[in-house]
């Protein structure tokens, strides 16, 4: 096998020249290089490649039957007009107000209890009082448990929860029609009859308060609690924060929900939204029944403390050793929601960071500190706060303090351009119908028109009057409610490496994760607020 296998190899070599008789065994032959001169030349490719294939015939330019037409953008047609979705108002057997919009397009219906009272009662020691109550209200009934009420609901395709507000708190079902009447069975109970369970109410208020010490952990949650109690002061409900703090939910005893509760919890302070399908004829009757034998009180009347009007700019330092970004709240007392200049200011918060305009053109997309910042009026019964910032990174802390402060100063001392205001109207015009797209979104606008006492025209005016605000009517609120010299400013970062630049802007205050002032702590730099960037100047605000 050996010889055949050699006989093989040798039939497979490159012929070669015989050997001398003289020479031993024949050595390999050695490839040698041709001579540059050398032409070599190259085998033809086989046959069966000796062709490439044709080139495809060209294709005629395809025409469809409407080309024509497509060569060019079609007209825009005519604006669209939303229409308001209809609503009814009657009364109850008690009283009680009912707003119905019908929506029979699906088999659901939305009913939602809201009570014209929230956390604007609270008692100052008893910050979180309106919440509490509102939470307990489905934590057990004269008929049924906790669990009970989350089985039937569950069993039913309904959901029912409780909530509070500044101004109200709610007890909101929905269910399919078909169930309408068992839920609301549950509901009506929930709503006059709950046990505020002193075993529930341990429970309850353990995980709230285990929910507030995660607070320290968030400096925007840190920031925006400071400034609440910097704005207000300690003794204005809104000084603190709607769900309340350890020391007052320990302070809180079931006696105190159940007082909230017989206090405001009547059918002549409260307002029944039910929007979807179901006509007025067959819910007064079904609303009768499930809230029967609700009587009227007369309801305390709370008289809020005026909040505290700062003298100058100040500037207060949460410290966040090392951390990477800082967050940073500029603001003042604003305006309350029935308030004549609401729509003008509207429009002025819009253009100024109610979306993506100035602050975040200029920190965002110019300086590129900041994934976001933005402004927002929170008005309520009583003026509300303002607020301007975000997050920001850390090496650039006083610098964004210094452009939030430039921006309130622009806008308050020229005009906003003609591109700034049609955006911002257009913005806010387009963006009104998607606030009812839902029969929980319907049934938030209509509770916002009975718990502030807004007229029934007043959505549907609504877009009229944005696209009416000039630009006249922008510079006019921003001067009055936008006071450069009387801001307040927040941050929560770290000290050691901002609290030389912010010194720079204003006086620097020194605060505890929990918004208090720390003893022993000067008002830092009283005398660092120079004139060297011009944040805190400005002329004062005009009636």
């Amino acid at each position: 096998m050996c010889i055949a296998a050699a006989a093989a190899l040798a039939t497979c070599a490159t012929p070669q020249a015989t050997p001398s008789p003289a020479a031993a065994p024949a050595a390999a032959p050695v490839a040698t290089l041709p001579p540059a001169s050398t032409t070599t030349t190259v085998a033809p490719p086989p046959a069966a490649r000796a062709q490439d294939p044709p080139a495809p015939a060209p294709v005629a330019e395809r025409q469809t039957p409407d080309a024509p037409f497509r060569a060019s953008a079609p007209v825009p047609g005519p604006e669209p007009q939303f229409k308001v979705p209809a609503f009814k108002r009657f009364k109850l057997k008690s009283g009680l107000e009912v707003i119905l919009a019908e929506m029979h397009d699906l088999p659901l219906v939305d009913v939602s209890l809201f009570v014209k009272t929230g956390g604007a009662a609270n008692p100052p020691e008893l910050s979180g009082l309106a919440e509490m109550t509102a939470n307990m209200l489905d934590e057990g009934t004269k008929t049924r448990s906790a669990i009970q009420i989350a089985d039937e609901m569950a069993r039913l395709g309904a959901t029912l929860g409780t909530a509070s507000s500044w101004d109200s708190s709610s007890a909101v079902l929905s269910t399919l029609t078909k169930n309408l009447d068992a839920a609301l069975a549950i509901w009506g109970e929930v709503v006059l009859h709950p046990t505020f369970a002193e075993s529930e109410f341990q429970r309850v208020r353990e995980n709230l308060v285990t929910a507030i010490a995660r607070r320290k952990d968030s400096p925007p949650i840190l920031s925006a609690l400071a400034m609440s109690r910097i704005l207000y002061g300690e003794r204005h409900p809104f000084g603190w924060p709607l769900t309340g703090v350890e020391p007052s939910l320990k302070k809180m005893t079931v006696g105190d929900v159940r007082k909230f509760y017989e206090a405001y919890y009547h059918p002549n302070n409260a307002v029944v939204i039910v929007a979807g399908d179901v006509t007025e004829k067959d819910l007064k009757t079904k609303l009768d029944s499930a809230l029967k034998g609700w009587e009227s009180k007369a309801i305390p009347k709370r008289k809020l403390a005026a909040p505290p009007v700062p003298a100058k700019t100040k500037i207060y330092l949460i410290d966040k050793a090392e951390a990477p970004q800082s967050s940073i709240r500029v603001g003042i007392v604003g305006i309350e929601r029935t308030n004549p200049d609401y729509i003008p200011v509207t429009v002025m918060n819009m253009i100024l960071g109610g979306g993506f305009y100035r602050l975040d053109l200029n920190l965002r997309e110019g300086k590129g500190w900041t994934y976001g910042a933005r402004s927002t009026f929170d008005s309520r019964r009583t003026p509300g706060p303002f607020s301007a910032g975000g997050e920001f990174v850390a090496t650039h802390t006083a610098d964004s303090v210094a452009e939030i402060l430039k921006e309130v100063n622009t806008i308050r001392d020229a005009d906003v351009t003609d591109a700034e205001l049609a955006r911002a109207k257009d913005q806010i015009v387009k963006s009104f119908p998607a606030r009812f797209t839902t029969r929980a979104s319907i049934s938030g606008q209509l509770a916002e028109i009975s718990v502030f006492g807004l007229s029934d025209k007043y959505l549907a005016e609504f877009t009229h009057k944005i696209a009416a605000v000039t630009k006249e009517d922008v510079h006019r609120v921003a001067r009055k409610y936008l006071l450069p010299d009387r801001l307040s400013v927040v941050v929560v970062g770290d000290q050691k490496s901002s609290r030389e630049g912010l010194a720079k802007l204003a006086p620097v205050e020194l605060r505890d994760l929990e918004g208090n002032p720390i003893k022993g702590e000067p008002s830092a730099a009283r005398d660092g607020a120079g004139e060297k960037r011009g944040a805190g100047g400005g002329s004062k605000g005009e009636d």
